[in-house]
Formats: C-alpha cells, sequence, structure tokens
C-alpha cells in the first residue's frame, strides 16, 4: 500500500554532515575563495562584533557560509587564526577576538636569540622526551623539558588529553636550525604527546553555567581546556553563576572532566569571592582543621616559671616594634642601650615560635605545608591560626613575650664588634607604626626619640656599607587600596618608602646575614660533615637577560656596562655596573622601568640548604631568621641555631646520624617553602590586578597623565603617574595616524605626521574600557 504524499509541499532533503578534516573540500574552498581573503574577512568581522562570542557554525553562517560544504575550509582559516592567537576559544567553545593579555616586561622587547644554544641540550627529532606542559586559552600549549635549549609547541590538534601542568612524554617532530625570535609558534620546535605521565591538576576554581541537567564549570584559569561537567547532585547546593572550588576530578576517555563541588565560595563578581578565588585556585587555603585548632586551643596565653627557665629576662628594658599601620602580626622589635665609649648594644628581637611550635607535632606539619603567610589586597592569610601569630608569638606591646635575640655590640661608625644569641623574655614598651617613627625623626623630638635618632645613625651607615660592599637597592612603585565595606577599592595609594622602614630592613638584613655566617663558619670543620641548615640564596642576573637588558637601556640613552663573556659565551655583569644604571636613571621618566626590568633580569631568590651568597644584598651569606611567624624556614632556622648553640655550650657534638636526618629534611622543606612562596607572590600580585582593573571600571571616561612604560607593534603601554596602574593604548585606538613600531628605539612613530610615542614619554590618556575577566585596561589619548 503506497503511503499518500504530505500536503503542503516537499522538505527539502537533508544535507550531507561533511567532515571537519576533508581536504578536498578545504582546497576547493581556499582556492576559490583565497585564504588570506578570508582571514581578512574574519577578523574585520569579530572587530565589528567585538566583545561578543560565536559558536564556529553561528559564525560562519553570520558570515553567509551557510553551505555545509563550506564549513571545512571555514573551520581551517578559524583553527589556524587561534594557533596563532589572532582570535581565541574558550571554555564554551566560542570565538571572539583574542583579548590583550599584558605580557611581561621582557615580552615587550624585541631581542634576536640565537638556537640552538650553545649551553643547553639540544632536540632531535623522532625522539621522544619528558616535561610538563603549559597549554594556552588558544588550544595549543608549550612542553618545557629541563635542561633544554628551547619549548617544544604542541598545537592543537597534538595535545592528545593533556591538560594544563601534566607531565608529559612528547615526540618531537621538528627542529629548526636556528629561530630569529620565539614569538610565533611556527618557529619553533614542534611535537605531539604521546603519552600522559601524570596529572597534576586536582581542583579547578571556577563559575557554574547550568546547563539542562547539569552545570559546566568555567575556569578562572582559561589554560584549563576540557570541559568540566558537575551532576546536579555534586553540586553542594550551588547556584548558577556561583564561585566554586571543584575537587574530585574524574578524567574521562572522551578527554572531559567530571567533578564534585567542595567548597562554595559565593556570587562570581563579588570583591571579596574574586580575591578568595584567587587563594583557593594557586592551591592557598584560608580554613585550618578542627583537630589542629583543637592543638591550638590548648596552648595557654600565660606562662609558667619552665618557660622562663634559661631565659634572659630583660622585661624592664625599652623594646619597641615598628611596623605598617595594619599589621596583625609583629614578628621583630628592637632595643638600643648606651655603653662606654660612645658604643652601643643593640638587640633584635624576634618571636620565639620554635617554643610553641615544636617538630613534627601538628602545627609544625601544617607550617610546614603552608610555608608562608600570604599577603592579599583585603586579607591576610597566615600560616599559624591567629590564636598564635596574632596573639601568643605576636610581640604586642605591654604583654610578656618569649623571644630570641641577637645582641650586637657596635660602634657609633657601625662595625659589629661582638655578638650573642639568648633566648629571653621581653615586654614591649611600644608600638610604633612607620609613620610615627618617621614623624618623631623628622621632628627631633618625641616618645624614644635618642633610641629611635641613634638606631637611624646606625642603620644609614650600615646601608652606605652594604651599597659600597656591592649591594643593590631598587626604587619600585607599590600600592595599597582603601577598601569599601564590601571590600571594594575606593582609592589608591602609592606607598612612600621612609627612613623608618630602612631602619627596620637594615637591622633585620644584619640578625639574618649574621646567623648565616655562624651557622655556615662556626659549625664547619675540615674533613667532617658541616652542620646543615637553610639558607636565602640569590645568584647572579641570568646571562641571557642581561643582554636583553643592556639592549633595551642603549635604545633608550642609557649604558650598562659588560664585563667580558661568561663560560657559556655571553655577557657578564657585575653589581657595580648594575648600581651605575641605577643611578643613571634615579629621578627620571623611566626609573620605575629599569628598575623593574633589573630586578627581572636577576635570578630568583630561593631556599637551599647550601650558603652559596646573595648577590643582591651583596652578602657572602645568608638566610632568613626574623620573621617566623610568617616564614617556615626562619622557623627551621631558629630551632638548628637553638640546637647547635646547646649543643656547643654543653661541649657535645651533633651525631652524624641526626646531621644527616636534618640535611635530607631540608631539601623537602626547601622544596616545599620555594613552591609556596611563588604562589604567595603570585596570589598577591593576581589580588592587586584585581583590584586595579576593579578600581578603574568605576572611572571609565576619566583622563590620567601617564607615562609611556613599553612599545609594542600592537600598541603602547602607559603606566598612569599618581596610581602605578598600567593600561595599553591598542594601535587600533591610535587614529591620528597609521603607526609603526620602530624597534631600534622602541618607539611607535606616524607614517604621515612622524609624530612619535617614546618609552618615558609623558602623555595624557583616558581610561576607555576595562575587561575583569582578564584583568585589563585599555587606555586612549586624551
Amino acid at each position: 500500500m503506497k503511503r499518500k504524499k504530505k500536503q503542503g509541499g516537499s522538505q527539502p532533503p537533508r544535507e550531507k554532515r561533511v567532515k571537519p578534516n576533508d581536504h578536498i573540500l578545504i582546497n576547493e574552498f581556499l582556492v576559490r575563495k583565497g585564504e588570506s581573503s578570508l582571514t581578512s574577512e574574519i577578523i574585520s568581522y569579530l572587530s565589528d562584533h567585538e566583545g561578543e562570542r560565536f559558536r564556529s557554525v553561528d559564525l560562519a553562517k553570520q558570515m553567509g557560509y551557510e553551505e555545509s560544504r563550506h564549513l571545512p575550509g571555514f573551520w581551517y582559516v578559524l583553527h589556524k587564526l587561534q594557533e596563532e592567537g589572532v582570535i581565541d576559544k574558550d571554555s564554551k567553545r566560542s570565538y571572539g577576538l583574542a583579548g590583550e593579555e599584558f605580557p611581561t616586561y621582557e615580552d615587550v622587547l624585541v631581542q634576536t636569540k640565537q638556537f640552538p644554544r650553545p649551553d643547553k641540550k639540544h632536540y632531535s627529532v623522532d625522539t621522544t622526551y619528558t616535561g610538563t606542559i603549559t597549554t594556552h586559552p588558544n588550544g595549543y600549549g608549550f612542553v618545557k623539558v629541563e635542561g633544554f635549549d628551547d619549548d617544544i609547541f604542541i598545537n592543537a590538534n597534538s595535545l592528545s588529553d593533556a591538560i594544563h601542568g601534566d607531565d608529559v612524554e612528547v615526540l618531537v617532530t621538528k627542529v629548526p636550525q636556528t629561530y630569529q625570535t620565539q614569538q610565533s609558534p611556527h618557529q619553533r620546535c614542534e611535537g605531539l604527546i604521546v603519552k600522559v605521565v601524570s596529572r597534576k591538576l586536582r581542583s579547578v576554581v571556577g563559575t557554574l553555567k547550568r546547563t539542562n541537567r547539569k552545570f559546566v564549570l568555567l575556569p578562572d584559569l582559561k589554560k584549563i581546556l576540557p570541559e568540566i561537567s558537575i551532576r546536579i547532585k555534586d553540586s553542594a547546593g550551588a547556584l548558577d553563576g556561583q564561585k566554586v572550588m571543584a575537587g574530585n576530578l574524574e578524567f574521562l576517555k572522551n578527554g572531559s572532566i567530571r567533578a564534585v563541588v567542595v567548597e562554595v565560595l559565593g556570587d562570581a563578581g563579588s570583591s571579596a569571592v574574586e580575591v578568595s578565588a584567587i587563594a583557593r585556585g594557586l592551591g592557598i587555603d584560608e580554613t585550618f582543621d578542627d583537630p589542629l585548632l583543637k592543638e591550638v586551643a590548648s596552648i595557654s596565653d600565660s606562662y609558667t616559671e619552665e618557660d622562663f627557665r634559661d631565659r634572659l629576662d630583660i622585661r624592664d628594658k625599652v623594646v619597641f616594634t615598628i611596623d605598617p599601620v595594619d599589621a596583625k602580626d609583629f614578628d621583630d622589635a628592637l632595643s638600643l642601650e648606651p655603653l662606654p665609649k660612645g658604643h652601643f648594644r643593640i638587640g633584635v628581637h624576634i618571636a620565639d615560635v620554635s617554643h610553641y611550635v615544636k617538630e613534627g607535632n601538628l602545627l609544625d606539619i601544617e607550617a610546614q605545608k603552608r610555608s608562608t603567610s600570604v599577603y592579599l589586597v583585603d586579607r591576610v592569610i597566615p600560616m599559624l591560626p591567629s590564636k598564635l601569630s596574632e596573639e601568643i608569638c605576636s610581640l604586642n606591646p605591654k604583654v610578656d613575650r618569649l623571644a630570641f635575640s641577637i645582641f650586637f655590640k657596635m660602634s657609633p661608625q657601625g662595625e659589629v664588634l661582638q655578638h650573642e644569641f639568648q633566648k629571653t623574655v621581653i615586654n614591649s614598651k611600644r608600638r610604633f607604626t612607620y609613620e610615627e617613627v618617621d614623624a618623631i625623626l623628622n621632628a627631633g623630638k618625641g616618645e624614644y626619640h635618642d633610641e629611635l635618632k641613634n638606631l637611624d645613625q646606625i642603620s644609614r651607615i650600615l646601608r652606605e656599607k652594604r651599597l659600597d660592599e656591592g649591594g643593590l637597592e631598587f626604587e619600585t612603585q607599590e600600592v595599597r587600596f582603601k577598601l569599601g565595606s564590601k571590600g571594594e577599592p575606593v582609592e589608591v595609594i602609592k606607598k612612600e618608602r621612609l627612613a623608618s622602614h630602612r631602619l627596620i630592613e637594615e637591622f633585620m638584613l644584619l640578625a639574618n646575614r649574621k646567623v648565616a655566617e655562624y651557622i655556615s663558619t662556626r659549625f664547619a670543620e675540615k674533613g667532617k660533615m658541616a652542620y646543615p641548615s637553610i639558607y636565602r640564596e640569590h645568584g647572579s642576573p641570568q646571562e641571557e637577560k642581561v643582554a636583553i637588558l643592556a639592549n633595551f637601556v642603549k635604545k633608550i640613552g642609557y649604558t650598562l656596562q659588560l664585563t667580558g663573556k661568561g663560560k657559556n659565551g655571553a655577557p657578564v655583569v657585575k653589581a657595580k655596573a648594575l648600581r651605575d644604571l641605577l643611578k643613571q636613571v634615579h629621578g627620571t621618566n623611566v626609573e620605575f622601568l629599569v628598575n623593574e626590568l633589573v630586578l627581572r633580569s636577576m635570578a630568583k631568590a630561593q631556599y637551599t640548604g647550601t650558603s652559596d651568597g646573595h648577590f643582591g644584598l651583596g652578602f657572602e651569606h645568608y638566610t632568613h631568621f626574623t620573621s617566623p611567624i610568617r616564614r617556615y624556614p626562619d622557623l627551621v632556622v631558629h630551632r638548628l641555631l637553638f640546637e647547635y648553640e646547646s649543643l656547643r655550650k654543653s661541649r657535645k657534638k651533633e651525631p652524624l646520624r641526626r646531621l644527616k636526618e636534618i640535611e635530607s629534611k631540608i631539601v623537602e622543606i626547601c622544596k616545599i617553602a620555594n613552591e609556596r612562596e611563588k604562589s604567595a607572590v603570585e596570589a598577591e600580585r593576581e589580588s592587586i590586578k584585581l583590584k586595579q582593573v576593579e578600581f578603574m571600571s568605576a572611572h571609565i571616561g576619566n583622563a590620567y597623565q601617564g607615562i609611556i612604560s613599553g612599545a609594542t607593534e600592537y600598541g603602547i603601554y602607559v603606566r598612569i603617574e599618581d596610581l602605578a596602574i598600567e593600561g595599553l593604548v591598542h594601535m587600533k585606538n591610535l587614529t591620528d595616524d597609521y603607526y609603526e613600531f620602530d624597534a631600534s628605539s622602541y618607539s611607535l612613530v606616524g607614517k604621515r605626521r612622524k609624530r612619535r610615542f617614546q618609552i618615558g614619554q609623558r602623555i595624557k590618556i583616558k581610561i576607555f574600557k576595562v575587561d575583569m575577566q582578564r584583568r585589563t585596561i585599555d587606555l586612549v589619548l586624551e
């Protein structure tokens, strides 16, 4: 029996589904349309719809490519633009113009590098290596292999199921003979992921988006590329649009991730919630477990005779602290007593945290895991619970406190004639702020003026000696924020470096230096194992960055004297040359920029088990001793110094087995401390950037005076003078002429009118727009 035809005409036949990699259709389309023509068309369309996002099929249709046979060629060009970083794809698989990510200052500079580098290992084609992958929001990635001359570029189709941070095996497929620059992925070593060795991703912070019967988590860290789904029953009651931390990650075979909400942070966009998200995203926990808090609660805030045994009682002496106005924990205090012949007995008193946090107890395990307190714009996340950090251990005024003190007998010329270490009990007579001390010094009168004046004079002598002997001093611009009731920034205040800051700094440096010097020399015997300790090492500037720095300052009219070449043929710079450069730029418009570039050219200071010196300070031996409330390495150094000194005074030696045990522990402690310090610094920097962008979002359209701090092919960076906030004037917003980047002078030059935008030049700008998600600020000329 024949079926009757439906009335109303026949339905059009459904188009056959096409494959994205259909090379016949790709070639046919590109020959007819032209790749460069379509590239320009896509960029032009997305520029006209800036801020909007499109799924690839929707974008093709809106641009008039509705037939399915057009799609493979359209996708080919779209994905190529994504790989090149011109456009990007977000976690919803939607495309738009790539936002402006602020690079580091080094990235702003144009520097030719020759590869392969003679001082590093070189890759071979068809060889497999193991390294760590860093992915880019645009879908590609780079694998860093320790000891090799370059990172390996992995295009989007070669990532396999690797995720940002994974340890992976990568097969190298291409090794160019030389490179002119690392800016383009196509000029680097290339490879493909063959195996994920280990997953590093344990939790993800992001915003929930409800889709049908589940949530999709949009990660704050855009480098996390796979889709992350959360079942309603696993959402811990979180709502659409809320910021959460997800854990219990399950990596599915289709490349996506299933997760469970482990903490609801609050509504996305809220000032306080966004700062919490920064901390959680970097593995920084604001809470302490109940068993630990019970242990802390059991610690008495009163003392017994046993607590004071073998301690020097100096509660009757004048001891005071000098700290920021908003400080909650007080690690250090100072005292000064006059001696005959114009000499002084100066005491540096440090909170005796080791009296409470014993090696191996719950507090110690937690403190080692955290390693550092974290100072964000609106809060402090302490290494130790507040009962210890702000009360029992803190050297608060008018209360008895236990300390580990170093006493220096010093001449009026700042010479250390004698020093001794003592466990003490003190009673701080005054809690000064930096501003209060500065006011007393300037006025020539006030509470404890004589003590402060003498300390100030000696600190100035110590500083001059330190700089003469190879130390460096940097002038960088830092800001703090006045916050509203909801945590929103209502005022940006540039931090001012006062004489009182330098006073405290010099005596803390002296204490740290003497402790390091004492342990590394007093307990070292020829032919025997040295007594291990933790040191703060800072190597000389990285050779490859010295050339970049010298090249940059030369082009803006300054000189960095290089002295020959190092072992690997790279230029070498001495501390004196860097000091001379800093003097040259002092007081100029580029002072802050050059100071930051010099800082960034240096090796990163780190904790280590060897006393290899501190280049930036010019010290042969250096450690951290003066902040045990907020830094775990300081706490360990306290324990070791007391242990070694106690044995020395009783004429005993440390057993070899114990020395080996300490040495082994120090390796792990330094590793964790360096990792956690890096996270803490990043969290602080990101929270500042968040508040800067948040502040500027309320001042769109306002005009400010600024200084050009960088010039690139895509625009000029401008730092607003009064706020120390930086933004970008994009090339497309320089509309009075067609500008070209002049690499010889790091400037932009107008083709017709020859107007030049030069680093260090003062210009007036206006806030054009901000992107809270990317934390960027767009400027236009006023």
